[in-house]
């Protein structure tokens, strides 16, 4: 990457801006499931970014900027947990019975969210972001014109995956938790390594697509995890049998099949500063 001042990362944040915008957009017309998905997914590439840049470069702006991103995004966590847990419970009604009167507690719930969704949706995009973000774009600029930006980039994501590294250390199969912080982790790896996809053509989608799988077994089992919390909830600590066994089964063996192969994330490694790519190797 050559040294430019921090054009190749200004043109990608650019581009995830539009991004971003398009996919507002559209929830905006319709807040349906997948656009609501696709608008979390361009959000998050959005921060990605704009945490690297204030890696390389902090400034009060990002902050700012990040902390607005953020509580966008969060405010759908409640929504898609909801619709995660409405359509395994309709999933899992016919051998399961007892979750009816869940299911329709969740259909309920997904329709008031929904009804929220629609001002909180429609308070999102301010006019104050975009100026921001051309400001913050400034000066990053002028902060970089004298630093090597791919060496800095190189370090950031060494940092990032460090990270990862410590918490895959800190892995308990009985403490479904450190899996979820794992997954943490590793999801700001992945949505790092996207952004930056533009700027260095050794990142390959052969490499997201490793992350992303073990990504989604880890989101798996934290989804079984907040199933299993509402239950609890929703019937007052007393599930039915029959649900607890199934849901604490489901889990176990999730959490089983990703220890076997949870490794994988280890075969990923940011490459040393003499050759600067990122590469496989095996474990």
């Amino acid at each position: 990457m050559q040294n430019t001042g921090g054009k190749l990362l200004l043109d990608a944040l650019e581009r995830h801006w539009r991004q971003y915008r398009k996919r507002l957009k559209a929830c905006r017309q319709s807040a349906n499931e997948d656009n609501v998905h696709e608008l979390r997914v361009s959000t998050r590439r959005l921060l990605a970014l704009i945490e690297l840049l204030q890696t390389l470069a902090p400034q009060t702006t990002l902050l700012r900027i990040r902390k607005s991103l953020k509580k966008q995004l969060d405010g759908f966590d409640q929504l898609r947990d909801t619709q995660v847990m409405l359509f395994e419970s309709a999933k899992s009604l016919p051998i399961l019975p007892e979750l009816e009167p869940f299911l329709a507690h969740m259909h309920r719930c997904e329709q008031r969210l929904l009804l929220e969704n629609q001002s909180f949706i429609a308070s999102l995009y301010q006019p104050k972001l975009r100026r921001k973000l051309k400001k913050a774009g400034k000066y990053f600029k002028t902060q970089t014109a004298d630093i090597d930006l791919e060496l800095a980039v190189s370090s950031a994501i060494d940092d990032i995956y460090g990270m990862v590294i410590n918490r895959y250390e800190a892995l308990d199969p009985a403490i479904p938790a450190s899996i979820h912080h794992l997954r943490i982790a590793v999801k700001k790896l992945r949505y790092t390594l996207f952004a930056t996809q533009s700027i260095d053509s050794a990142v390959t989608e052969t490499d997201l697509s490793l992350l992303k799988s073990q990504l989604n077994r880890m989101g798996d089992i934290q989804n079984s995890v907040v199933m299993l919390q509402t239950l609890e909830l929703f019937f007052q600590h007393q599930i039915p049998t029959a649900i607890e066994q199934y849901y604490r089964r489901q889990q176990q063996e999730m959490i089983d099949s990703f220890m076997t192969c949870c490794s994988e994330i280890l075969t990923f490694r940011h490459a040393t500063q003499n050759d600067r790519n990122w590469v496989f190797e095996s474990a």
